[in-house]
């Protein structure tokens, strides 16, 4: 448990009043006591809650309740409102889902497309290497100079680990990182970089086979794919700002300054912890991993690749891209063509289909809607509708009142068939009744009397009662025919509803 009171000087009161949403003075006096601590609260988070019919019923009078006095919900208040009012514990995705299943929230699905990257993030450190490549400008008596800065960047410890500085981008770079990192570190078990023809050069490729180092390109268009290289970059740029040099040799003494800066900079860098961890990634890289664990990584990167080949959907998305496309003449640059190769396949067939069929409507009626921009804009309102309606139908299924209570009436009409004792019981101690007298006697019966009016309470007619009893006297094997008899001739009398 975890006391509020333990914090409780003006400063964090204030905070802490600020954290929880207090919209008006009116709610103050439901979270400080008269001398302006705040109330101890049990920590509830983590348990399990039940949410029952009589539960969403008090969820959806309360909101209902607001919205006839035109008051808007906020998520968190109403279920901060709702949990002390009645001592309950729910959680406000669960008010949310419970509100959307009930038609008094509306549905606001947010998924992020596509999510490549977040696959590659968090892993072992000498796992995953990203290289990049960006622009360097240097301002030498005057005059500009442009060099290409070649990075290398351990994925799993943001641990720099090369660098090479030169007029363009091209395999030589690309390579003499590599080799610096493998230097200082080891082999990797892959590479992730763009989709450059420096990167993906035959001589880049030939090195990684034979060094058996998997090749994760990122995809074209999508820079969070290498967001670990942008991100080294953009720290390294705000670190180094304007380099302005005046000399007489400007560009051997520009470069040679600038690989002392960035040597600088990797070092300063790797000595310092990335984000809250407090590891350096220095350390991180030095840390010993197992044979076993590089083996599992390394088939976590093989079949990574082999997730992101198109499948027989994926290439039906494209088809119908192309038939847009050529069908309706639209004129598309090269990086447009690819981006809108690359971000269809993160819709659904059956949005796409639709898309399909409206965008044939719209350009129908106004030719100057015959664009990329305007399918695309229709793709992601459709896609959005359909994402709604799935997220609503889920919380229908699972908090909608009505079908819930409809459940657990069910619920309760099955107890009471499974409490019903059987046919073959009720003639098991008829046949037992055939050899007792007196007060044993009757009670049998009127025990025998009572579990026949189970059945027949449930039954609208007697005939099936009748009808399962012969079948249940019938199916016993250790009595003759005449014994059958008598056990009917007992039963029959109690038959009456």
């Amino acid at each position: 448990m975890r006391f509020l009171r333990e914090q409780s000087c003006p400063t964090y009161r204030v905070a802490w009043s600020l954290r929880m949403s207090t919209s008006t003075l009116t709610d103050w006096n439901k979270y400080f006591d008269v001398n302006l601590q705040p109330y101890e609260k049990e920590e509830k988070r983590g348990k399990t809650v039940t949410v029952t019919a009589e539960t969403i019923r008090l969820v959806v009078a309360l909101a209902q309740k607001k919205l006839e006095k035109e008051e808007r919900i906020f998520i968190e208040s109403f279920t901060r409102g709702f949990n002390m009012a009645g001592e309950f514990s729910l959680g406000t995705e669960t008010i949310r889902e419970i509100l959307i299943a009930n038609d008094l929230w509306a549905v606001n699905t947010r998924i992020k497309r596509p999510a490549f990257y977040k696959n590659l993030c968090k892993r072992i450190p000498n796992g995953l290497l990203s290289i990049d490549g960006s622009e360097i400008k240097l301002n030498i008596d005057g005059e500009p100079y442009k060099y290409n800065l070649e990075l290398g960047v351990d994925v799993g410890s943001f641990n720099h680990t090369g660098f090479d500085i030169g007029k363009s981008e091209n395999s030589k770079a690309v390579l003499s990182v590599l080799k610096q990192h493998v230097r200082d570190y080891g082999y990797p078990l892959g590479v992730v970089f763009d989709h450059g023809t420096a990167n993906l050069s035959e001589e880049v490729r030939t090195w990684l086979v034979e060094h058996n180092i998997e090749i994760v390109p990122a995809g074209p268009g999508n820079p969070k794919g290498n967001g670990t290289s942008e991100g080294a970059f953009s720290q390294l740029k705000k670190v180094l700002g304007i380099i302005e040099l005046d000399c007489s040799t400007p560009e051997n003494l520009g470069k040679s300054v600038l690989t002392a800066l960035v040597a600088l900079y990797m070092k300063m860098r790797n000595k310092l912890p990335l984000r809250k961890n407090s590891v350096t990634p220095q350390a991180v890289m030095e840390i010993e991993i197992s044979e076993e664990v590089r083996q599992k990584e390394r088939e976590r990167l093989i079949q990574h690749n082999k997730n992101r080949e198109d499948s027989g959907e994926e290439l039906n998305k494209l088809e119908t891209l192309h038939w847009i496309i050529q069908n309706h003449d639209l004129e598309v640059d090269t990086p447009s063509f690819r981006r809108a190769e690359y971000s269809i396949k993160s819709y659904s067939t059956d949005a796409i289909q639709k898309t399909e069929q409206a965008f044939l409507k719209a350009v129908d009626r106004n030719s100057d809607k015959k664009n990329l921009s305007y399918f695309f804009g229709i793709l992601k309102n459709i896609q959005q509708e359909l994402d709604d309606a799935q997220y609503h139908e889920y919380c229908r299924e699972k908090y909608y009142y009505k079908s819930l209570l409809e459940s657990e009436r069910r619920q309760r009409e099955d107890a009471k068939k499974q409490s019903k004792p059987s046919f073959d019981m009720i003639v098991d101690l008829a046949s037992s009744a055939l050899n007792v007298s007196g007060k044993v006697h009757k009670t049998v019966r009127n025990l025998c009397k009572a579990w026949l009016a189970l059945h027949l309470k449930s039954s609208k007619y007697l005939e099936p009662v009748r009808k399962k009893i012969q079948d249940a006297i019938g199916t016993l094997n250790e009595v003759d025919a005449k014994t059958k008899e008598e056990i009917w001739d007992w039963i029959e009398p109690l038959l009456s509803k």
